[in-house]
């Protein structure tokens, strides 16, 4: 097989959070036939904060952040989207674009039993978290943007895509290779912290499912990363909060200068020598800036 090591993936019940006390996991059955997991920690009567994560990545991402807010009185829960994570993964392209996602989140919401909660999304899913509440802004509370991509383009896409060609696509679930997975990593930190061997095998144990990769490849392909390009985007009178590493090559020049606009009541901060996933490598100024997202929301 291309790239497969021969050490053993993880097992689905040895990934996160297993072996750590406090959290709840649950599996609920949406609309429209698929089932997600859903990563639960603090009081299940406690205003809810909804966890979403971006291309490639599962509830994982957010373990140095549910802590923290569960003890700031929150119910975090961090959701994996369809294709990722221990979720279903349907492997056809129209199950990835902008507003098959937004309907998917809808739905998570509605399997939950979640009205309004506060939204806090990383990556794609801050671009993903703004799509939704433009479209149903009375179903959020709030929106924490944390390294949105999606609204301005991503460098190198054009390579990423160049490199994944549909003819691959039979091929791609073979690829399961550790040195890919640490290649990603490196380019997504600053220089404020290091991943560990337990992250590689955390974002390579969903290789294990062979529509996986297909998934990956389908939404890098078929969601739109320039949406302000392409859209009509339309502003959202919410409480927001917008988060970047001021290393992260994943974002534009300016910032999040795009979501001004659109999100008038965000306020906003940069985290030096942080790359793209702060909330692994920053995850204590990440954590104040949402807890101070969430304690503006009340008010």
């Amino acid at each position: 097989m291309i790239g497969l090591n021969r050490r053993r993936t993880l097992s689905p019940g040895e990934m996160f959070p297993a072996g750590e006390n406090g959290y709840r996991v649950s599996f609920p059955l949406l609309r429209s036939g698929l089932r997600i997991r859903a990563v639960e920690r603090g009081d299940s009567a406690a205003p809810p904060v909804v966890l979403v994560h971006g291309w490639a990545c599962d509830a994982y991402v957010f373990r140095y952040n549910m802590p923290a807010l569960a003890d700031a009185g929150y119910r975090a829960i961090a959701i994996d989207l369809k294709g990722h994570g221990l979720s279903d993964k349907p492997t056809a392209a129209s199950e990835y674009t902008i507003d098959a996602l937004v309907e998917h989140l809808g739905e998570i919401l509605d399997a939950l039993e979640l009205e309004r909660p506060a939204l806090a999304g990383h990556s794609l899913g801050g671009s993903l978290i703004y799509h939704f509440a433009a479209r149903y802004p009375r179903r959020a509370r709030c929106l924490g943007l944390l390294s949105p991509v999606g609204l301005t383009g991503v460098p190198l896409m054009w390579l990423y895509k160049l490199a994944t060609p549909a003819f691959l696509a039979p091929l791609v679930k073979y690829v399961k290779s550790r040195t890919v997975v640490k290649i990603a990593l490196r380019r997504v930190y600053g220089r404020r912290a290091h991943y560990t061997e337990r992250d590689v095998e955390e974002f390579l144990a969903p290789s294990q499912f062979p529509e996986y990769p297909v998934a990956l490849r389908q939404l890098l392909h078929h969601y739109d990363w320039n949406a302000a390009e392409h859209r009509a985007l339309a502003a959202v009178d919410l409480p927001a909060f917008g988060v970047w590493g001021n290393l992260d090559h994943m974002m534009p020049d300016d910032g999040m200068a795009v979501y001004l606009p659109l999100l008038p009541r965000i306020f906003l901060r940069t985290i030096p020598d942080a790359g793209h996933l702060i909330t692994e490598e920053t995850p204590m100024e990440v954590n104040d800036g949402l807890i101070e997202l969430l304690r503006r929301a009340e008010e």
